[in-house]
């Protein structure tokens, strides 16, 4: 290596020397069996973890009653089974052959660290690519899929929560709330999902459904667990179905509430309200939605101090005339790492993201609110590598 370099230029030997020791550095990093290495849940890091720790936190994870140790693996029954309904089914030929499994393997079980959480709990997520059900699962998604988001409380994304905060006023004695479902996707009533979805969908599809969401399994260390109720965070099917019950919940939840809120927006397991009656018919509020059903158990956020409350990534504020400002809302976990100016990436991948994080500034701040984002952005970039001329 040391004669490869001599004949560089100065600071191109000693930016090579610099690489060559990260690379180093990493792959012993990457070698040692005491240490884990895995992204963040959230903000764009990357967490060193103890591997003891590590296992300790799954097991934790699994000791929950959803889960239960299987003797085998069942990876050839499911897909047997698969293929023999999709064979059962009235799907086109053409359709069939893509969604017939092949040669699959089984979903893997592992951990994203939630570093925004006190004692950096782990985040269950499956990998479900090439497994029996993963193509049956997509299909299914997209089917189901114009048949959520109907409600008037429903929100697309950021984007569309910004289009509606536009059009609310907030009084003086009003307070802003937000909900959050513990562990929607694991906790979703499967059962009570498949009676919604007999409404709508023929007997032969709903046993695919039916297939797809009570075939929920993954391997964790060699050994196979079931999960009992619930769909798996990873599967394409987890976040549609939750949309899809929890259209009917919520619908039902403020149909029977003795005090209802001024306004409920909700993006899949995060809500947004606006409460009219004063915080002790808060807290019955919240009762109520927690009485509905065992699985659906909500925490609640109010409003801080100075009239700031976070939801999704926006930082909602009173104004003075009654409307509400926002602002993009980071946790402070967030790194603020993105793709350097420096990485092998073409260009067009790294200009894609100075200007999609500038789009998100524009969409997502209001007029007071913006200029300060920018300036904030350029920092960043500049921290990131990028010039000021490739800013600008």
């Amino acid at each position: 290596m040391e004669k490869a370099v001599l004949s560089l230029p100065v600071e191109m030997a000693e930016e090579a020397r610099q690489e060559t020791t990260e690379r180093a550095a990493l792959k012993t990093l990457k070698d040692n069996v005491n240490l884990t290495i895995l992204l963040a849940d959230k903000g764009n890091a990357t967490v060193v973890l103890n591997t003891s720790d590590y296992k300790q936190k799954i097991s934790s994870l699994l000791e929950d009653p959803s889960y239960r140790i299987l003797t085998k693996d069942p990876t050839d029954a499911i897909e047997w089974k698969t293929t023999l309904l999709l064979k059962k089914s009235s799907l086109t030929e053409e359709t069939h052959r893509q969604l017939c499994p092949a040669d699959s393997r089984p979903p893997r079980l592992y951990g994203l660290p939630k570093i925004h959480k006190e004692g950096v709990p782990l985040r269950p997520t499956v990998s479900n690519i090439g497994t029996p059900t993963y193509q049956l699962s997509k299909h299914l998604s997209e089917l189901l899929n114009p048949l959520t988001g109907k409600s008037a409380h429903h929100v697309k994304n950021s984007f569309h929560s910004i289009e509606i905060l536009k059009s609310l006023k907030i009084k003086p004695d009003d307070i802003m709330v937000s909900f959050d479902v513990v562990s929607l996707f694991t906790k979703v009533p499967v059962e009570e999902s498949l009676t919604l979805l007999r409404k709508h969908f023929k007997d032969e599809i709903l046993a695919l459904y039916k297939h797809a969401l009570t075939s929920t399994y993954f391997c964790v260390d060699g050994q196979f667990y079931e999960q009992t109720d619930g769909v798996a965070m990873g599967s394409p099917l987890s976040p549609v179905i939750a949309n899809f019950y929890m259209d009917d919940f919520e619908m039902k939840a403020i149909e029977k509430a003795t005090h209802k809120p001024a306004c409920w927006y909700r993006y899949v397991n995060d809500t947004f309200i606006i409460w009219p009656h004063g915080q002790e018919k808060l807290t019955n509020f919240l009762n109520h939605l927690n009485g509905i059903h065992n699985n659906i158990q909500f925490t609640m956020e109010v409003e801080e101090e100075e009239g700031h409350l976070h939801f999704l990534d926006i930082d909602i504020y009173r104004k003075m005339d009654g409307s509400l400002g926002h602002k993009i809302y980071q946790k402070p976990s967030h790194t603020n790492l993105y793709l350097h100016q420096k990485s092998h990436h073409h260009p067009a991948n790294k200009h894609s993201v100075l200007s999609s994080l500038v789009h998100r500034a524009k969409a997502l701040c209001d007029q007071a609110s913006l200029a300060p984002e920018l300036t904030f952005l350029t920092n960043v970039f500049k921290q990131n590598g990028y010039s000021h001329q490739q800013i600008q």
